[in-house]
């Protein structure tokens, strides 16, 4: 008669849908009762009562076959216990057995347990344990590094492989990269892991290709990240590190084209239904503003993997996007817990409490965050996007901004914003001044657009000129520089000169990427473009100033 499984295939074949149903959850039922974790726990207290048998036809020899020892099944039921989600009951399970009963597998699901569920002194023990046996356990050594261990502590336990002529050019350099990841020195990051790109056989490694691309993208240097990451994924199509960053990367540059090819079909994609692939769908879907559905897609993802960052990030903007705006600080409040040093994460935050009206709170978020990570461009540009909200605390952006810029002169979100101030001030001297400084300094088609704005409103038609063709020898396709070349020598109109920062400060859509955004985007049919098209002269030469402005 075949069995249940094949009875409910039939069923189904036959669409009888509610008996399908009914069938399924009998066969639940009796699978819940005879689950794998309680057949090894049956299996070991057999084991404890039956005596040792020998083998007949091995009575000679003396020896004994233990095909599943106390450790073995002990091993299993914890892995069987980790699937049900009962952590604490598999570490319980495993560390009852000695220190010397335990195997390197034994250890490493042990570290990974410990680790992740806030028993660090534990892990560090344990992951040392594995060293001791199994030296090139990177897994080991990137959970080490993690806790604290320091780099030099941890080249001394793998002292004789670092030796070996395999590995001397470069496993101290893959360590002491990694120990600066961990501390969240991502430039240093970088030149240690270029240098191995440079010098070491490794050159085209797709997994350090991944890391040089993600260590860029945390230090939001975003061109440079996806550079990387799009050069290890036309080597590796089917790599899944890297896979979420490079999606978000795409789609910041708008290349809808990109993305799509992503998530084609395949039947060889290995990674076809784990948290990475329906994070890359949702932020397809997100792109092109089927916001249900993207919705749809990233919960999956978070589903099979609750603390993936960039998933609970998407999520929330996609909430933010649905008007859901407390769901969506609480699954950004969430991902704070576990990925404090995340900038994504408190911007997010931060867009959702402007556009809310709540500019106490998004300041205290921006300060939160300057306190967590420490005093970098973006993050000081973040605050003063929360400052501007209040009349009270206007005052300190001019300050913030040119801190911001002593830190990195070629940041161009604290250039636009800076420009911007002085243009509502009316200080148009001090503005051309600041643009036209770092025109000299950067190819930058926004800045020559703004210099070209603002000496075209002021009657500096040949100056203005000049700038314009510059934006366009760098974007042939500007509508900025375009619509300026048009609008030449005509009468201002009553808003010509209005102010692009009330969109700038509400949106919470833009980001921060100062670096792709001044290659050409390709264009996307949504609502917004719609919305383009009856926005006024002046609204339309500065929106694309206002994407990069706001982040």
């Amino acid at each position: 008669m075949g069995n249940l499984f094949e009875h409910l295939k039939t069923l189904f074949k036959y669409e009888l849908f509610s008996n399908v149903k009914t069938l399924a959850n009998l066969i639940l039922a009796v699978y819940d009762n005879n689950r794998a974790e309680g057949l090894y726990k049956q299996a070991l207290q057999a084991k404890r009562i039956l005596p040792k048998t020998k083998l007949l036809g091995n009575k000679s020899s003396g020896t004994c076959l233990d095909v599943f020892s106390e450790v073995e099944i002990k091993f299993k039921t914890a892995k069987c216990m980790v699937e049900i989600k009962r952590f604490r009951d598999a570490i319980a399970t495993l560390q009852s057995l000695s220190i010397k009963q335990r195997t390197p597998k034994v250890n490493m699901l042990l570290s990974r347990l410990c680790h992740n569920h806030g028993h660090e002194r534990s892990a560090i023990g344990t992951y040392k344990e594995v060293l001791k046996d199994c030296p090139l356990a990177f897994e080991a050594i990137e959970g080490l590094l993690s806790l604290g261990t320091n780099g030099i502590e941890l080249n001394t336990l793998i002292l004789n492989t670092t030796l070996a002529p395999q590995c001397n050019d470069w496993l101290s350099y893959w360590i002491k990269a990694h120990a600066h990841i961990h501390n969240r020195k991502y430039s240093e990051a970088v030149q240690t892991l270029r240098w191995i790109e440079t010098n070491t056989a490794l050159a085209n490694y797709h997994q350090l290709l991944v890391l040089i691309g993600e260590c860029y993208y945390y230090n939001g240097e975003y061109e440079n990240a996806y550079n990387y990451l799009k050069r290890a994924h036309d080597q590796y199509p089917y790599m899944k590190n890297g896979i979420q960053i490079l999606a978000i990367l795409i789609a910041k540059k708008k290349k809808v084209n990109e993305l799509e090819k992503m998530i084609a079909p395949t039947s060889t994609f290995p990674y076809e239904y784990c948290s990475e692939m329906w994070f890359v769908m949702a932020q397809y879907l997100y792109i092109t503003a089927k916001y249900d559905k993207a919705v749809y897609f990233v919960q999956k993802a978070c589903f099979l993997n609750p603390k993936n960052a960039e998933a609970l990030i998407l999520k929330a903007e996609v909430l933010l996007h649905l008007k859901k705006h407390q769901e969506a600080i609480a699954h950004l409040r969430f991902a704070q817990q576990f990925a404090p040093y995340r900038y994504e994460v408190h911007k997010v935050l931060v867009d959702t409490y402007i556009n809310m009206n709540r500019s106490r709170e998004a300041q205290a978020q921006a300060l939160k965050a300057l306190k967590t990570i420490g005093e970098t461009p973006r993050l000081l540009v973040l605050l003063c996007r929360a400052y501007l909200q209040d009349d009270a605390t206007k005052p300190k952006v001019k300050p913030l901004l040119q801190k911001a810029l002593n830190l990195n002169e070629l940041y161009l979100p604290a250039i636009y914003l800076l420009a911007e101030i002085y243009r509502q001030e009316n200080d148009v001297v001090s503005c051309v001044q600041l643009l036209k400084k770092h025109a000299i300094l950067t190819q930058s088609c926004k800045l020559n657009v703004m210099l070209g704005d603002l000496l075209s409103n002021n009657k500096d038609h040949s100056a203005a000129l000049e700038h314009y063709t510059t934006a366009l020898n760098l974007d042939p396709t500007n509508r900025c520089a375009m619509t300026g070349l048009l609008a030449m020598g005509q009468p201002c109109t009553a808003g010509t000169s209005g102010s692009l920062s009330t969109s700038y400060l509400n949106s919470s859509l833009i980001d921060d990427c100062s670096d792709v955004a001044d290659n050409h985007l390709e264009t996307m049919e949504n609502q917004q473009s719609m919305q383009n098209e009856v926005e006024s002269e002046s609204d339309i030469m500065w929106s694309d100033v206002e994407i990069d402005i706001n982040q």
